[in-house]
Parts: C-alpha cells; structure tokens; sequence
C-alpha cells in the first residue's frame, strides 16, 4: 500500500517570547481575598481583580500567587505587558523551588538577548524543573540536547528527558519517542517500541502520531496490520487537518467494504482522547 509519510526535523523549543517591553506605572492596590478568590476572578477573565487579590498574599510569599502575576504582566492580561516585571515575580516564585516558575524564566532566557550566561542561567533553570518532575520542562530539556539549542548536543541526554516526559505521559514527548525508537537515537532502532509510543500519544488526541500509527496499522510496521484499525486513525488525524492522513483515508476506503467502513465511522463518532 503506498501511505505517505512526512518526517521533519525542525522541532520547536518552546514559545518565543517576545522582547518588547511596556512599563506600568500605576500602583495596584491591596485587596484582602483567597488566592482562590483570585483564581475565580481570573477565570471570568477579571484580571484586574485577580491582580489585586494576588499581589498581597505574592507579597507574602505565596508562590501561586507570584507565578500567576508573573503570567498576567508577560501575557498583558488587563495590564500593559512588562516582561521585565514577569521574570522578577517568577523569580521569586522560582525561589521557592517552583517547577513552573522555574520553566518560564529558563524559557524567557534562551530567546532573550542571546547571551551565554543567559543560556547556562536558562539550561540551570530548566534542569530543576526537569529534575522536580515538571513534564514539560523535561520534554524541552530533551530537545534542547538533541537540537543542541544553548548545550552541547547529547543525544543520550536528550532521549532520556524526553522518555521521562513520555512516562509522565505528555502527549508530544511520547510522539518524539515515537520517532526516537524509529531512529534508534541513543540506543537500537525499535519499530515495536515506535509503535507503542506513537499509539499512547495517538490516544490523546496528538494528530501527527495518530497519523503514525495509522499508517503502521495500514502497512503491519511494529504491530499487527488492521487496516480498519489504520482507517480509524488517519480519520481522527485529518478530522484536525492533517492533510498526509487524508490521503491515506482515500486510499484505506477503496481497500475496505462499506460495512467495514460504517463500523469504524461509528467508533470516530463515539471517540474522545484519553488523558492521563
């Protein structure tokens, strides 16, 4: 069966933040409330509110609460953005040991001014909150050896960060062990083990490993051949666009008979992705 298959290698970092900055000079007042309070307000996108309830008990030490007005001025949400003033409350935050917090300043340091104490601070940064758990930052920590973006390349290094994220189970790190395993990166190649990890990512609703895994359902690539199984996966990959797996819809549709192709319509119905 001739399927398509696209493989790239440009795998994106993470955000690029933006370097312009816009000062606030106003002076946000002191409001008694809950961080849940503020988190209620945030919700309802009143971020005014949210900033005044958080900036007290931020001003305490509250680390939720300094990591959240961090996002408010990096995102200008209900105030003019001011990374500057971001990076000092994530700072604080990050103080106390908070992963999250930890990852936004690592990330607003690799695409600052491009300096390298700016890129050991980030790559400093962005191992603690690897080494604390946060999934996320053990998926970018995994990229940036693999793509040597701010350290050396380790191809080791990265394949173990971004199978730890895998493990933890973020959908795009068990898409890129997927590749990984294909590839045999820092370790033999593992159509098996491709497979697996394409599949677990598959059912979390990540299009590319659902086209992935569609396809080795269609061609029998390190799991047994089911192309009503095939049709099933590239369906819920192109139903996000993905165009290669529309093209291999049509071409698992005139292989399967109309009853078949009926039943695996009714499961795509009746699909939702399974989060971990």
């Amino acid at each position: 069966m001739n399927l398509r298959n696209r493989h790239s290698n440009q795998v994106a970092i993470g955000a690029v933040f933006s370097i312009a900055v816009l000062v606030l000079s106003a002076v946000v007042p002191a409001w008694a409330g809950s961080f849940e309070e503020g988190h209620a307000a945030y919700q309802r996108t009143d971020f005014i509110t949210a900033l005044k309830i958080w900036k007290p008990l931020a001003e305490k030490g509250d680390a939720r609460a300094q990591y959240n007005i961090g996002i408010i001025y990096d995102q200008g949400r209900g105030v003019p953005a001011d990374k500057k003033k971001a990076v000092q409350w994530w700072l604080k935050a990050a103080g106390q040991d908070m992963p999250e917090a930890l990852h936004n300043l690592a990330s607003s340091y690799l695409f600052g001014s491009g300096a390298d104490e700016e890129h050991e601070k980030a790559v400093s940064w962005m191992t603690k909150a690897a080494e604390l758990g946060l999934a996320r930052s053990q998926y970018t920590l995994g990229q940036m050896y693999l793509y040597a973006h701010g350290v050396a390349k380790d191809d080791a290094k990265g394949r173990h960060w971004i199978e730890r994220a895998a493990l933890r189970g973020l959908d795009k790190a068990q898409y890129n062990m997927g590749k990984i395993s294909r590839d045999g990166i820092a370790g033999p190649a593992d159509k098996k083990s491709a497979a697996q990890w394409f599949l677990k990512a598959a059912k979390q609703g990540y299009a590319k490993a659902q086209r992935h895994i569609g396809r080795r359902y269609a061609v029998g690539e390190g799991i047994e051949k089911d192309e009503a199984e095939a049709l099933f996966w590239v369906t819920l990959a192109a139903r996000q666009g993905d165009k290669t797996s529309e093209e291999n819809r049509k071409t698992l549709i005139k292989r399967l008979s109309p009853e078949k192709i009926k039943e695996v319509m009714a499961r795509v119905e009746g699909w939702r992705p399974a989060r971990p």
